[in-house]
């Protein structure tokens, strides 16, 4: 490709070329993968210190018997049914879609 064919927003390289220390200046995707993943940390950390502040034991009916388990077992555990059922839920909603659709 000839010099003068070079599409004109790109910036000149050499001294003439401004260059930042830290690369270049975040875009406006850039923010939101940024502002993203900091909600998602805000989360993670309020989900863990929920979990760890209800540690009490209590008694749960496992219809056949009676156990007697710290309180965090019970949340994370039914974390993860929610995680397994919203997992199967999608499967099975995409494994029904019909192949031309997509």
């Amino acid at each position: 490709m000839a010099d003068a064919e070079r599409s004109p927003d790109r910036p000149a390289s050499g001294p003439a070329r401004e260059e930042h220390v830290y690369g270049k200046p975040p875009g406006t995707g850039d923010w939101k993968r940024i502002s993203r993943l900091t909600a998602l940390g805000v989360v993670i950390v309020y989900t863990v210190l929920f979990f760890l502040m209800n540690r009490d034991t209590i008694e749960v009916s496992l219809v056949v018997t009676t156990a007697s388990i710290p309180l965090v077992w019970v949340l994370v555990g039914s974390f993860l049914l929610g995680v397994v059922a919203t997992y199967l839920i999608g499967y099975l909603r995409r494994r029904r879609r019909p192949q031309g659709e997509g």
